[in-house]
This record gives C-alpha cells, sequence and structure tokens, in this order.
C-alpha cells in the first residue's frame, strides 16, 4: 500500500514539473569552424603548422583559433566585410605575404564574413599566387 502510494506521488510530481521542464530556452551552440589548413600559416605575428583547426568567435568581433592537437592557439580581432561574398561556402582566405601565407578573412556564410587587419606599420610584399582559398565546415553558423 505505501509502495502504491509512492508511486502516485512520484507521478503526480512529475505531471506538475513537466511543463517547467518543457519551458526551458534551449541554448544553442556558438558557431564552430572546423579547417584543414594544407600549409604552415601566420595570424599575426604567430605561426601555425599545417593541421586540422578551430575557430570560434569569443566577442562581437574577436575569433579564437585553436589546433586539434598541441596547444598552438591564438585569439585575433577582427574588422567587417561590406561586401558580401559571391560563394555560399564556409572558408579561410589567406594571402601570401613576404613568402608566408598570413590568415586574412573567414566566412562562415555567404553573408556572414570577417576580415583580420594587417599588423600597424608593417609593408607586406604579395608574391606568387596571392589568394587561397580553404574550404572548410561550420557548425551553427546559419
Amino acid at each position: 500500500m505505501k509502495s502504491a502510494v509512492f508511486a502516485s506521488g512520484v507521478a503526480l510530481g512529475l505531471l506538475l514539473i513537466s511543463p517547467w521542464l518543457n519551458a526551458q530556452p534551449t541554448r544553442q551552440a556558438p558557431p564552430k569552424i572546423s579547417v584543414d589548413v594544407p600549409f604552415d600559416f601566420m595570424v599575426g605575428h604567430v605561426m601555425f603548422p599545417a593541421g586540422h583547426y578551430t575557430v570560434q568567435p569569443v566577442g562581437s568581433r574577436t575569433f579564437h583559433l585553436q589546433a586539434a592537437r598541441g596547444p598552438a592557439s591564438v585569439t585575433f580581432a577582427t574588422g567587417p566585410i561590406s561586401t558580401p561574398s559571391p560563394a555560399g561556402t564556409t572558408r579561410l582566405i589567406f594571402l601570401q605575404e613576404n613568402r608566408h601565407y598570413q590568415l586574412r578573412e573567414l566566412w562562415m556564410n555567404s553573408s556572414i564574413g570577417a576580415r583580420i587587419p594587417r599588423p600597424q606599420g608593417e609593408q607586406f610584399r604579395t608574391v606568387g599566387e596571392p589568394r587561397v582559398e580553404v574550404p572548410a565546415s561550420c557548425a551553427a553558423c546559419n
């Protein structure tokens, strides 16, 4: 008899709290770009080896690049890109400057992009193929 009363109490309690549980807002995961960069590259003054990386926003115009293996990471500020990209794919864009590939743009989709400014006071010389686009994938970028 006591177990039947206990079971009824538990069932009633679940019925009473179930609307509250369903009403909780779901948190959407922040956008996360995953990319395999096939060459060594730089972000600002920091050199990174070829490999798998993730890029996530950490502020309104600030991103964090993290290597999948090892401690290599950097947080960097970006500026807006005023022209939407004609290609709708997620990708990172590198420019070859002073014999190094520099990360210059990241695109989450055709309308959301960010430009990484050059360090002030530095002169860059572009050689060879100046622009390299590396395709990436993005979770929660729409």
